[in-house]
């Protein structure tokens, strides 16, 4: 089994735990392949050497509510951000302050010409938090 395919596991048994324990707060966090990196500098001199990626029950529990069973995408996340055919920054509102956040929005078209969005939270610590995932047709 390779890294990545022991973090998929990892990151399905997350899911798992998320959807059937309303009161988990765990977490996994991994660093941003090496690949996603020098991509989102070549593509959009985006500078993210150094990040690593969370994903919070919190953020799990959320997709699932927002976009259903989208939410087993994100067992393959390390996929998404490592072969994004897109990234971009975003600006968006906190729901609960209302200040703006800086995100990533990573977007992969796949066979079937639909596109996975990984949006993700920027901190000054070099944290991309989960925010939310979702399939377009």
């Amino acid at each position: 089994m390779t890294e990545y395919e022991a973090l998929e596991v990892k990151i399905c048994q997350l899911i798992e735990l998320a959807l059937s324990d309303k009161s988990s707060s765990d977490q996994i966090s991994f660093p941003l392949p090496k690949e996603a990196v020098q991509r989102a500098w070549r593509k959009s001199f985006i500078d993210i050497r150094g990040y690593t990626c969370v994903i919070r029950a919190n953020e799990i529990r959320h997709v699932k509510k927002e976009h259903g069973e989208d939410v087993w995408h994100i067992c393959k996340i390390v996929y998404f951000l490592e072969r994004f055919s897109i990234i971009e920054r975003s600006i968006t509102k906190d729901r609960i302050t209302g200040k703006p956040v800086t995100s990533l929005v990573f977007m992969k078209k796949v066979e079937d010409n639909s596109i996975k969005i990984v949006k993700t939270n920027m901190s000054r610590n070099k944290i991309l938090r989960l925010k939310t995932l979702f399939e377009v047709m």
